[in-house]
């Protein structure tokens, strides 16, 4: 999911997904085109640095909470691309690494090309083809930012579904550094703690834009849909830069 451009989202365009031939560190990297679809840009370099970061900011945030993949069973990253940040988890093999997108071209991809996880398409609405309690760890990086509240609120019940009682969900929001983007008569309801959105009708798309108060996060966002707020890092998305991170518990 965002931060990518969906236009053409189910274009047959054979050579996105079949195996690549070009490697970094051991691992076939994308087309120009999906980099594109994920990234929005096409730098090679900024797509991979930006999943390095996105792996540095979740270990960060786990282990200043006293948390880390070590124990844990099942991984999700929720709007994962064709792998950005996944790539950069294939060392922890004693974790069952999983990703889900609504981009079909950059699931294809991933499943024929990084074989260390397993992959599957989702749609703009929920559910996930995934059992109750199926993983310890979901991440979303950039996936609630291009969301309206009616989405936000159904996939974040979703998630909870599919994560065990007591696990963690880890989410990059658009917070106050974003404020100068939200439109000048809205910004009186952000800063009084309102949801701000952007062009709802394009749910999913980078056109539809999301941006976040910290207590809408902790009030709403999280204390509505089952889940509190372990943690909250002010533009801490390294791999998304100046979005704030959450760590939220599901209780």
């Amino acid at each position: 999911m965002p931060f990518r451009v969906l236009k053409s989202l189910f274009a047959k365009d054979e050579s996105s997904v079949v195996e690549s031939s070009d490697t970094v560190d051991g691992l076939p990297v994308p087309s120009t085109q999906l980099i594109e679809w994920v990234t929005g840009q096409e730098s090679l370099e900024v797509f991979l640095e930006s999943g390095k970061l996105g792996v540095e900011a979740i270990e960060g945030v786990l282990e200043r909470n006293g948390l880390s993949f070590k124990g844990m069973e099942a991984v999700l990253d929720f709007g994962c691309g064709c792998g950005r940040v996944l790539r950069y988890l294939q060392n922890f093999d004693t974790v069952r690494l999983h990703g889900t997108d609504i981009n079909r071209e950059a699931i294809a991809w991933a499943d024929v090309n990084l074989n260390f996880a397993e992959f599957c398409s989702n749609r703009l609405v929920p559910p996930l083809r995934y059992r109750v309690a199926s993983f310890d760890l979901v991440y979303a990086f950039s996936v609630f930012t291009h969301l309206p509240e009616n989405l936000q609120s159904e996939w974040m019940a979703e998630l909870r579904r599919v994560l065990r009682k007591g696990g963690h969900l880890i989410v990059s929001l658009h917070g106050d550094h974003y404020l100068p983007h939200v439109p000048e008569d809205q910004k009186p309801r952000y800063e009084e703690g309102g949801l701000v959105v952007r062009h709802s009708t394009k749910a999913g798309l980078n056109e539809c834009a999301a941006f976040h108060p910290e207590s809408y996060v902790r009030e709403r966002l999280a204390g509505e849909n089952g889940f509190e707020v372990v943690d909250f890092i002010p533009e801490g998305a390294l791999g998304n830069p100046k979005q704030d991170l959450y760590l939220l518990k599901r209780v």
